[in-house]
């Protein structure tokens, strides 16, 4: 290996302790030391005698020696003070300081590529607009990593997307929105290279800028979090971001005014950024000539699929981007179309309704599960819960009117159906399948809410509406209107409001639900019906009582039913098993009724006794009703 003869050594104060290691060198490089400031100032007068500099100076400063290191035809050799953290990580220097001073004096430099901004060398980034966490260094708040992060969420609520007019080197032109472009050359080690997988070298003769253009809060946050998810696994361009590779760009922007170069100096807007090929030779271990190989193609790279494009702009501009991501303009317009037609009373609805309400009422007769979720696939409810939900949220008059029409008519048409046919089969008595829908509870609501999610998430993406088919016997509608109609036919209210109740409860559940889940979503920005959404809501809240209390006596049966089967009783010597429980509430009766194993009968007196016994475990009136099974 071969050395410079001659080099001189550019420190600073925090640097100087060097000096004595590199003018003592084993090399045989002879070596002038010189401050940083005085080298800046006189370097006029003595260029003329430098070839080769090396370098030990914060990364700061790294840009005016470069500058220099151009103008004034010098090689260079960095070796890095121990701040400098990011120049370490990139010229993938060692820790050992010897070996770092040999490599500077090596004389076999290699040339390397420089950015330059309207006249002024760059270094590390430049950054238009603002870019909380990506690059960002936060001088003016001093320092911890957890102030950066406080005060970088902070201006996350403030970012406004910009207009941003790009224009390459072979006059394509990129008009978008975003929130800053980052513009590079060297192979930076920071959250940026972390999200995907882009080439990219200090001699590949282009610039790389990236656009970064989140349309809420929440996407930004989400872009984030894929970094630290990926940093080990590259994968393809994330969404919001966008990418040019050029040999020179063009930049104009809506809003900044200024470029920040290097952390700290700005420059004014519009900008040509241009690559210098080769524009100076640099000391450099082989791993980093390995990462910054030669390239020599001049094909440009343009990825700007996942940005908003021209017609899209002006939508999102000038305001401070939304918590929740806007739906496209496309997805919107085709969404609401299909609710549009969906909130309208057609032939093939009623007959539908007619159809799987009948379906529902004999599987309900006939206390089969598996008919009873054949109605619930037929049933067509569903399709108008969803679209009065959008027409909430919008506030559309028409689709919020055909809508309730439309539920008015489907609740008509299935009360009539179910009751008409209790009139012709007068002798059933209600079933399992019946009287599990006539007591709802607070776990009904649960069911009711997240199937109103799923509905809304269907119908929002084509690719998987044919789920609401399954939310819709998640939910299920139909049926609890079957039981009521029941309970009309056969003239007993009690069934009648526990069933519509269910019914209700499903109904009001779906509509808030899939009004927020449509919000989140991103078709619109604010609920436009405030006063019909907060009639829902109460709606809503005061169904929640009658629930809160079945589900209060839902506990307490429960209770009662496990205290019960807990306890083994000896009455007059004769021992008893309670093989099975159940508890009927009937307003303020409660009828247990009781299944129990023996071997011996039980007599007046027996039972008697047993009903004392048991009356002492609930400190209440219960009524209780026992059928007898022997042991043999």
């Amino acid at each position: 290996m071969t050395y410079f003869s001659t080099a001189y050594f550019i420190y600073n104060d925090d640097s100087k302790y060097l000096i004595e290691d590199m003018e003592s060198n084993e090399f045989g490089t002879e070596i002038t030391s010189y401050n940083i400031d005085y080298f800046i100032v006189n370097i006029k007068n003595i260029s003329q005698y430098i070839k080769h500099i090396v370098v030990s100076v914060p990364e700061d400063d790294i840009a005016r020696i470069f500058d220099i290191a151009y103008k004034y035809d010098m090689s260079i050799g960095i070796v890095p003070i121990s701040s400098s953290k990011n120049l370490i990580k990139n010229l993938h220097t060692s820790n050992n300081i010897k070996e770092n001073i040999e490599l500077s004096l090596r004389d076999d430099c290699k040339p390397i590529d420089l950015l330059n901004i309207n006249g002024n060398i760059v270094y590390s980034q430049s950054i238009i607009g603002e870019v909380p966490l990506f690059g960002e260094k936060l001088n003016h708040i001093k320092s911890s990593f957890l102030k950066t992060i406080i005060y970088s969420i902070k201006k996350f609520f403030s970012i406004k997307l910009q207009k941003f007019e790009i224009t390459t080197k072979n006059g394509q032109k990129i008009v978008t929105a975003g929130s800053s472009v980052k513009i590079l050359n060297h192979n930076s080690k920071g959250f940026i290279t972390n999200l995907f997988d882009f080439k990219h070298s200090m001699r590949d003769g282009k610039i790389t800028a990236l656009i970064i253009s989140p349309y809420s809060v929440y996407e930004y946050i989400q872009l984030l979090t894929s970094i630290f998810q990926n940093y080990k696994k590259k994968k393809s361009l994330p969404k919001s971001i966008g990418y040019i590779q050029s040999e020179s760009l063009t930049i104009e922007a809506s809003s900044s005014k200024t470029i920040t170069i290097d952390n700290d100096k700005k420059i004014n807007l519009p900008i040509e950024c241009q690559i210098i090929p080769d524009a100076i030779k640099l000391n450099a271990s082989e791993k980093y000539w390995i990462e910054n190989e030669k390239v020599t193609s001049t094909k440009e790279t343009v990825k700007t699929s996942n940005l908003p494009d021209a017609n899209e702009t002006t939508k999102y501009i000038s305001e401070h981007i939304p918590f929740i991501t806007s739906a496209s303009e496309e997805r919107f317009k085709e969404l609401f179309q299909i609710l549009r037609n969906d909130a309208k009373t057609n032939k093939t609805y009623i007959i539908l309704m007619i159809l799987s309400t009948l379906l529902a009422s004999f599987g309900l007769f006939a206390n089969s599960t598996a008919v009873i979720i054949g109605a619930m696939l037929v049933a067509p409810l569903m399709i108008p819960i969803v679209s009065i939900s959008m027409g909430l949220l919008r506030a559309d008059s028409n689709i919020i009117s055909d809508s309730l029409i439309k539920i008015g008519i489907g609740i008509f048409v299935a009360l009539f159906a179910s009751s008409m046919l209790s009139f012709l089969l007068p002798n059933f008595e209600l079933t399992d399948e019946m009287t599990s829908r006539i007591n709802p509870t607070l776990l009904d609501l649960g069911v009711a809410i997240l199937s109103g999610i799923a509905a809304a998430y269907s119908k929002s993406f084509k690719e998987i509406a044919q789920n609401l088919a399954g939310v819709a016997i998640a939910v299920a509608l139909v049926p609890p209107l079957a039981v009521a109609g029941i309970g009309l036919g056969y003239g007993e209210i009690y069934t009648f409001l526990g069933a519509f109740l269910l019914f209700f409860t499903n109904l009001v559940g779906i509509i808030i639900a899939a009004v927020i889940t449509f919000w989140l979503l991103g078709f619109s920005s604010v609920v436009k019906s405030k006063k019909s959404v907060a009639f829902v809501f109460a709606l809503l809240v005061a169904v929640s009582f009658p629930l809160y209390i079945s589900y209060d006596n839902m506990i307490e049966k429960y209770k009662m039913v496990k205290m019960i089967k807990t306890h083994r009783f000896i009455v007059n010597n004769k021992y008893i098993i309670v093989d099975s429980a159940n508890v009927i509430l009937q307003g303020d009766i409660k009828i247990l009724n009781l299944e129990l194993l023996v071997r011996e009968s039980l007599n007046k007196k027996d039972l008697e006794t047993l009903n004392i016994k048991i009356q002492r475990l609930f400190n209440e009136k219960i009524f209780i009703k026992t059928q007898m099974e022997y042991i043999l």
